[in-house]
């Protein structure tokens, strides 16, 4: 299905993951696992076709070390678009408005977290989303862009 989002269209492609594992801890910005280090490395591999245009994550560790490998692989920089609990209401059209900023038929790769991006698909495609379980690290969100909108979404698994 990646290969089939590698077009010229004016529409931007975006793909929401969710951080990979992350250490079990009380502190509030965990470091990943053995196992996350090993999902974000193998993320070079799934966006190598097609290859994402902008990274964007939270300020957090756990998003920033995902990305990482990627963002190293490709050569393209992490953005950190900050979300906190005065912005979390508001933080699908702050994500909305990174994305516009960029060119039409860019891939963009986002990463968050759990509790936020069923939330921002929702947001965004005003249709239901189901929850993203704590032990779920393989979800998917691919969203098409036309205009600033939505124009259609998948959730998969990889």
């Amino acid at each position: 299905f990646l290969l089939a989002c590698q077009t010229g269209w004016a529409q931007q492609t975006v793909f929401l993951i969710r951080h990979a594992e992350k250490i079990v801890t009380t502190d509030k910005d965990p470091a990943l696992t053995e196992i996350g280090t090993a999902r974000a490395q193998g993320l070079i591999d799934l966006f190598y076709t097609p290859k994402p245009n902008a990274i964007i994550t939270t300020q957090f560790q756990r998003t920033q070390l995902t990305a990482m490998p990627l963002s190293e692989a490709i050569e393209v920089p992490i953005t950190v678009l900050e979300i906190n609990s005065d912005n979390t209401d508001q933080y699908p059209t702050l994500l909305m408005d990174q994305i516009c900023a960029q060119p039409k038929g860019s891939n963009i790769l986002v990463v968050g977290h759990s509790n936020t991006l069923p939330a921002i698909v929702e947001a965004w495609t005003a249709e239901p989303v189901k929850a993203i379980a704590d032990n779920e690290y393989n979800r998917i969100f691919m969203v098409k862009i036309h205009d600033c909108k939505a124009v259609g979404s998948l959730d998969l698994r990889y």
